[in-house]
């Protein structure tokens, strides 16, 4: 086992890590010196990329090949950024960040003397938000892919940083609240940390929050000050927003460490706007955005409790991601649930538990290639058996200590952030649908449950499964409006009966992925596949992609 890296891939900023030779975890600087790299991405008409610091400086010059905030067009069905007339989707400028972020790396530890020339960096792992579904995480791993990588697993951003901080030394069996506020999404976690065992009691989050959504609420007061002040609309120049965007950023964080901030604005005829704001008037302006925090907070708190976790059962609100700097937050917390929020390296914490996680998940892997070799199966199989059978903690003990190692010890006990269920009709005439939900969000991980579904008509040679993913607590619910994530078929060996039960399986394992299984019961024809997503790229896509990313030039 070589080096093995934690990418914290964010909205607006990004960073790797990695182990040290004493089991500290270490920000690996990019080519600029900075320990996190802005998430922007400017394509130039020779398709060089460049991303980081110096497209965040082109926003405003060339609005038009600058791509920002990319994260929250993953795995949506509107994904693709056009730049000189060519489509790219989310996972590859993703995977451009990413690039930029392994080649700084690699360059910096090869000069350093840490790896050596021929030993580049491929074996990772990535965070995403906790609330981050299915379709959103396999465009991660796309993006990894795309880069050249091998992505051992996708870890939750909250599950991370609480890894870093477990493993810091700091914690002694405290049950932890994870409030991750990045710049662009937002998560809340609630979790027991003992040591090196982590369990996650629930989770909540908002995919489209973030420190992004505060800049444009103080880009919008100041366009709609402007329009009160000079008739003129800033919003309708593409420059004068771009350039907007950098300043209100500088402007928020101003407001970090001072009361009151200058801002200003030149609009299109030259006229220019000044105006002094202070704190109590940047909080005025975002209360909603907060609130909208402060709803997800309280509705954690409320199933935390349900579980046997109230409130007072909280030792800490741990805070992580950038945009908890803002000192409204720390305040409201204070204020509202009379608990002082302890910040813990929010910026770089993801990333160093994603890369200490990224040691044990290496050590896992090679279990799972050796006992699949030596039972004479697939990696997937023994994968599918382990969700089912469960982990095997003794076996993979003996097979470290055959290697002579001892393995770093994280043990995580995470918590579903969606629903998963499948349609059926709910009439004989099959005129009627309706979702029936096998795995509930924040059941414990890895989740299994199995139920029987019956044929409704004679003859029938296979059955369609629709697969469904939601935030509901409902056993069933209505299938009006709602898209599937997947449609897989199972066939039968033979035409079955009406009436004939059909088992279904659901298994969905630590890293999220799922699968589903189904034996019908006459004849016994089976099903046994790993989820597979409508949304995902297409071969000839990720194809296309990767030869596109062979030839640009990231820097």
């Amino acid at each position: 086992m070589g080096f093995v890296f934690g990418i914290d891939l964010g909205t607006t900023y990004s960073c790797i890590s990695y182990v040290d030779q004493y089991g500290k975890p270490v920000i690996v600087r990019n080519r600029e010196g900075e320990f996190a790299t802005p998430s922007v991405v400017l394509i130039e008409k020779d398709r060089r990329c460049i991303v980081g610091s110096t497209a965040k400086g082109a926003v405003n010059l060339e609005p038009e090949r600058t791509v920002q905030f990319i994260k929250r067009k993953m795995g949506i069905e509107n994904d693709t950024v056009t730049i000189d007339g060519e489509g790219y989707k989310a996972p590859e400028i993703s995977a451009m960040i990413l690039s930029k972020l392994v080649k700084d790396a690699n360059d910096y530890l090869i000069q350093t003397g840490v790896i050596q020339e021929q030993n580049e960096i491929k074996d990772v792992v990535i965070t995403c938000p906790a609330y981050f579904s299915i379709p959103q995480r396999n465009a991660t791993a796309e993006a990894g892919k795309i880069a050249g990588l091998n992505v051992l697993d996708i870890i939750n951003e909250p599950t991370a940083a609480a890894i870093s901080y477990g493993l810091s030394g700091k914690s002694k069996n405290e049950t932890v609240l994870v409030y991750d506020l990045g710049g662009g999404t937002f998560d809340i976690t609630v979790m027991n940390i003992d040591g090196p065992d982590i369990s996650v009691v629930c989770t909540a989050g908002d995919d489209k929050l973030g420190g992004k959504d505060w800049d444009e609420a103080l880009m919008n007061y100041i366009i709609q000050r402007y329009m009160e002040e000079y008739n003129e609309d800033l919003s309708e120049d593409p420059e004068i927003i771009a350039s907007l965007y950098v300043e209100v950023e500088k402007w928020k964080r101003t407001l970090t460490d001072r009361d009151s901030v200058t801002v200003s604005a030149i609009g299109p005829t030259g006229k220019r706007f000044r105006e002094e704001i202070t704190i109590d008037k940047f909080n005025e302006i975002t209360i909603d955005l907060l609130s909208r925090t402060k709803n997800l907070l309280d509705d954690v708190l409320a199933t935390a409790e349900k579980k046997g976790f109230p409130i007072s059962r909280i030792d800490k609100f741990l805070l992580v991601g950038g945009s908890t700097y803002m000192r409204q937050v720390s305040d409201m917390i204070e204020t509202d649930y009379h608990i002082v929020p302890h910040i813990s390296d929010p910026v770089e914490a993801v990333a160093k538990g994603a890369a200490l996680y990224a040691v044990k998940q290496d050590e896992f892997n090679d279990f799972i290639i050796h006992k699949a070799e030596i039972e004479g199966k697939t990696v997937e199989e023994v994968k599918t058996e382990l969700v089912i059978v469960g982990e095997n903690d003794e076996e993979y003990d003996r097979y470290l200590s055959s290697k002579g190692k001892t393995g770093l010890v994280i043990n995580i006990a995470n918590v579903l952030s969606r629903t998963y269920g499948m349609s059926y009709f709910e009439d004989r005439d099959q005129k009627h649908k309706r979702i029936s939900n096998m795995l509930m969000i924040n059941d414990k991980l890895p989740a299994i449950t199995t139920q029987s579904y019956y044929t409704s008509s004679n003859d029938g040679t296979s059955m369609d499964i629709e697969v469904f993913e939601s935030l509901s607590s409902d056993s069933t619910m209505d299938i009006d409006g709602r898209t599937p994530l997947t449609l897989i078929t199972m066939n039968f060996v033979r035409p079955l009966p009406a009436f004939t039960e059909i088992v279904v399986t659901f298994a969905l394992d630590n890293s999220g992925m799922l699968h589903i299984m189904a034996e019908e019961q006459l004849y016994h024809s089976k099903l046994d596949t790993t989820f597979e997503l409508n949304k995902r790229m297409s071969d000839s896509e990720m194809k296309f992609a990767i030869s596109r990313m062979g030839n640009t030039i990231v820097l």
